[in-house]
């Protein structure tokens, strides 16, 4: 049906002739341009007699823009609001001490090497606890990690410009 459509419309663009204007088409638009040429002057006359006419009676004072800017106020600024609510810390804080606690909790209760310190087996316990956490819990703290950053540059940056 559009294909229909348009090879009608383009018979028609074929049909159609390009308009032929009059011998005198150029002359007539000539005539208009120098009549409204004619008027411009007069219009112009007419309009400074008009504003000389209606003036201003007094002048004001020297110190009206003094006087102007003094009943301006000026607003105070806003103050910045941290992009990550405080709340949000709060819950940031739990689930990264509920994951560490869960760590320690879940270390595995193998035989304890003489040679390693108690610092040793708790961060090799926590590590082989990290590798079973599902891959979900460190994206989602990184990406938070990375939004908290961000939240400190633009907090300081906007702190910076005002």
């Amino acid at each position: 049906m559009e294909n229909k459509q348009e090879d009608s419309f383009k018979k028609l663009m074929q049909r159609v002739e390009p308009d032929k204007p009059g011998a005198d088409f150029v002359n007539a638009i000539m005539k208009r341009v120098q009549v409204e040429s004619e008027l411009d002057p007069a219009k112009e006359a007419a309009l400074i007699q008009l504003l000389q006419a209606h003036t201003l009676a007094e002048k004001p004072s020297t110190d009206f823009s003094r006087r102007v800017m003094n009943q301006l106020t000026v607003s105070p600024p806003k103050p910045l609001a941290p992009i990550i609510r405080p709340g949000v810390w709060y819950m940031m804080a739990a689930s990264v001490l509920f994951i560490i606690l869960s760590c320690v909790l879940l270390l595995p209760s193998g035989p304890v090497q003489p040679a390693s310190s108690g610092l040793d087996h708790f961060l090799s316990g926590l590590a082989g606890t990290l590798d079973a956490l599902p891959i979900s819990y460190p994206l989602t703290i990184f990406a938070v990690s990375i939004l908290v950053v961000v939240d400190y540059i633009l907090r300081r940056n906007l702190i910076a410009n005002y």
